[in-house]
């Protein structure tokens, strides 16, 4: 691993194992890393767990944690994500620890990983890949990184549905010349992603479906026999392909492990590029910090997956003697992190014109809102703040707060709000 001054690192963090993987500007590609070398690379994969050795209460991770409560030198934690999600508390050797305290120890002690290859340059940009991003769970993870001195503007937390798009989108572009799928088939069933790319508009729209198949194949089925696995996961793959024009298949998930699907694999390869691995969503991710961080490869496009919105939001505001547009929110930001804020002057009748922009339609949508609730005031005397915010994918809420107008008028803290589409 080269030393640049940029440090980019993807991370996919799951309650069984996880991974972590930095950008190397050299071979122009994420390459994972742990605590030794590996001839494999689904041997990268960190166990998600702690353990706290006895005499010494130093904490361990990963196998060597494992391998410390094996010899019952130390109480092994596992399921560290539940207990963080859930904001559990266990006891150690009397000791009461949180579930996030324990998640910032476990991200404290694989992040060392990247001192070892970049021992004196901080963290430039992280990516965390999570399997599902509900909201508190996406906070908990922000909440324990911010112990270690890793804020927002240096982390972003993403789906894997995310960290594939970023991940398909990276490669050659010859493998997405047509729509990408991917099959990840894991402990919670077999779910099937299909990205497909809008060459028609500027920039290009990337849009991706997820499709549950797991009453055709769940987790519990691996105990079967080999052929009648693969013989049903390759039906329902047909089934998902069937009238799909796909460029690229990628197959991961722990589920695939073992030679069961070779063969339902191998038939999948007709017509199309088939790759199989357990890495895609850490350098999916690493490649998405890349992204973020400002060496942009994919600025032409807007990725849209189940978390990101398909409105942009702006505000129309008299600005440097003319009307312009300013943005709330873009089209294709995460919508649990929307969290934006302006200040405005209303002149003449106190109203708002807020433009929803759909980057799939192109369609645009004008909304007035009268603010009547206001304190009357003379004219340019009175200042708002705009605030957006989304509860869920699909909704922002506008904010509106009066701020009065410096000495002459004291705010009145009166809110407005009202809801928009995203």
């Amino acid at each position: 691993m080269n030393t640049q001054k940029k440090v980019i690192v993807g991370y996919d963090l799951c309650d069984d194992y996880s991974q972590v993987c930095c950008y190397s500007y050299k071979l122009n590609e994420p390459v994972l890393i742990g605590p030794r070398e590996y001839e494999k690379e689904e041997e990268y994969r960190i166990p998600t767990v702690l353990c706290m050795k006895n005499e010494t209460k130093q904490w361990l991770y990963g196998e060597e944690a494992i391998h410390c409560a094996k010899m019952q030198e130390g109480y092994l934690v596992e399921h560290i994500l539940d207990k963080a999600y859930n904001r559990d508390e266990i006891e150690i050797q009397q000791q009461k620890i949180s579930g996030i305290t324990l998640l910032e120890k476990f991200f404290r002690k694989s992040l060392t990983l990247v001192k070892t290859h970049f021992p004196t340059d901080p963290i430039t940009k992280l990516v965390v890949s999570i399997k599902n991003t509900d909201p508190n769970h996406v906070n908990i993870i922000y909440e324990a990184l911010s112990s270690l001195g890793l804020e927002k503007d240096r982390v972003v937390i993403l789906n894997h549905a995310g960290a594939f798009l970023y991940y398909a989108l990276s490669q050659d572009s010859a493998l997405w010349r047509n729509d990408v799928g991917l099959f990840d088939y894991s402990r919670e069933g077999l779910y099937y992603y299909q990205a497909s790319i809008n060459r028609r508009v500027k920039p290009m729209v990337v849009d991706l479906k997820k499709t549950n198949y797991s009453t055709h194949l769940n987790y519990e089925m691996r105990n079967q026999k080999k052929e009648n696995l693969a013989y049903i996961f390759e039906n329902t793959a047909n089934t998902a392909l069937y009238k799909q024009i796909v460029s690229t298949l990628y197959i991961t998930g722990e589920g695939f492990e073992g030679d069961w699907a070779e063969a339902a694999i191998k038939n999948l390869c007709v017509g199309r590029r088939v790759f199989y691995g357990q890495n895609l969503y850490s350098k999916g991710a690493c490649y998405a910090a890349k992204e973020l961080s400002g060496d942009q490869v994919l600025g032409e496009m807007v990725l849209l997956n189940e978390d990101m919105i398909k409105n942009s939001v702006l505000l129309r505001v008299y600005k440097d003697a003319k009307f312009a547009e300013v943005p709330l929110a873009e089209a294709g930001e995460v919508w649990y992190d929307i969290n934006r804020c302006l200040e405005v002057i209303p002149e003449g009748n106190a109203e708002l014109e807020i433009i929803l922009k759909n980057i799939v339609t192109k369609e645009s949508v004008r909304e007035r809102v009268l603010l009547q609730q206001l304190p009357q005031r003379p004219d340019r005397m009175t200042r708002l703040s705009i605030h957006l915010q989304c509860p869920d994918k699909s909704t922002g809420i506008i904010t509106v707060t009066d701020l009065g107008f410096g000495e002459l008028y004291q705010g009145t803290g009166r809110i407005l709000e009202f809801a928009v589409g995203v």
